[in-house]
C-alpha cells in the first residue's frame, strides 16, 4: 500500500485555487490520465482556461457555478461535469464555505496511441 498525505504533499496555487496534483504519482503509477484535488475559496473563482484534454470534475463539497463556454449551471456536492476538449471553463464558488472538487483529465493528442 502507498499513502500520500496532504500535509506532506501540500498544495500549489494553480488555476486560481489551491491545487494538489494526485496522478501521475512518481515511482508508483503513471495512468493514462492525470488528476488533482482543487479547492476554490468562498466568493472566489478559478481562472478561465481551455486545453486539449477532456476533463471531468466531481464536486465533493460546497456550492457554486460551473461556467463552460456560454453555459452556466449551479453545482453542489455529488455533481459531475464533463468538459470536452478546448471548452473554456471555470468554477465560481457562490457559497460561504470552500468548494472542493476532484479533476480528472485524459486524452491529450500528444499522448494518443501511446501504451504503457
Amino acid at each position: 500500500m502507498y499513502v500520500r498525505s496532504e500535509l506532506a504533499d501540500g498544495r500549489t496555487d494553480e488555476y486560481g485555487g489551491a491545487f494538489r496534483r494526485l496522478y501521475p504519482w512518481d515511482g508508483v503509477a503513471t495512468p493514462p490520465w492525470g488528476s488533482a484535488y482543487m479547492t476554490v475559496g468562498a466568493g472566489e473563482h478559478s481562472v478561465a482556461h481551455a486545453h486539449d484534454e477532456e476533463e471531468t470534475f466531481l464536486f465533493l463539497s460546497g456550492e457554486g457555478l460551473m461556467h463552460v463556454d456560454a453555459e452556466t449551471r449551479p453545482v453542489i456536492a455529488g455533481d459531475v461535469v464533463y468538459l470536452p476538449r478546448f471548452s473554456k471553463h471555470f468554477v465560481e464558488n457562490t457559497g460561504t464555505e470552500k468548494l472542493d472538487f476532484l479533476c480528472v483529465w485524459w486524452g491529450a493528442p500528444e499522448t494518443a496511441g501511446e501504451t504503457s
